[in-house]
């Protein structure tokens, strides 16, 4: 098992790119007063979660950065899971800021503004804070977050 974990590999750059459009468009979002933008977040990340081979953010990556040049890859060792944990709580907090929003409570972008946070988090300074609780609940044994830590560095 270790050294088929030691294989795996992750594009941080990637999630980069998925963490920067996040901030943009959900900053967008409050700006404009626009829960469409909120729930398209959401989408985009319940795809990457998913691992969806039509995931927005992946496609973006994919398409527009990587063959343009702007970023190069950045592979590393690393579990795709608790990234894509950390995906679907950006998922869900945006989609229950959404449906407040939707339902006239302007209380629908404190949950928003968590994940602007926890993004900015991730693409700053390099912690992750679905990872960080994905590994917790590996460590206690909890059902269905069955990869540990490749290394220390991980977030």
């Amino acid at each position: 098992m270790a050294n088929s974990a030691a294989l795996r590999k992750v594009d941080q750059t990637g999630l980069k790119v998925g963490q920067a459009l996040t901030i943009a468009l959900l900053l967008l979002g409050f700006i404009l007063d626009s829960p469409l933008l909120v729930l398209v977040v959401a989408a985009a990340q319940l795809a990457g979660a998913l691992d969806l081979p039509l995931a927005p953010y992946r496609l973006f990556y994919q398409n527009v950065v990587k063959p343009s040049g702007i970023a190069r890859p950045r592979v590393i060792a690393d579990n795709p899971e608790p990234h894509r944990f950390a995906m679907l709580l950006g998922a869900i907090f945006n989609g229950i800021g959404f449906l407040l929003l939707l339902s006239g409570s302007g209380a629908g972008w404190i949950p928003v503004w968590i994940v602007i946070a926890l993004a900015n988090l991730n693409f700053w300074l390099n912690f992750c804070a679905g990872c960080w609780m994905y590994y917790q609940f590996n460590r206690l044994g909890i059902p269905g977050f069955t990869q540990a830590r490749l290394s220390a560095d991980q977030p």
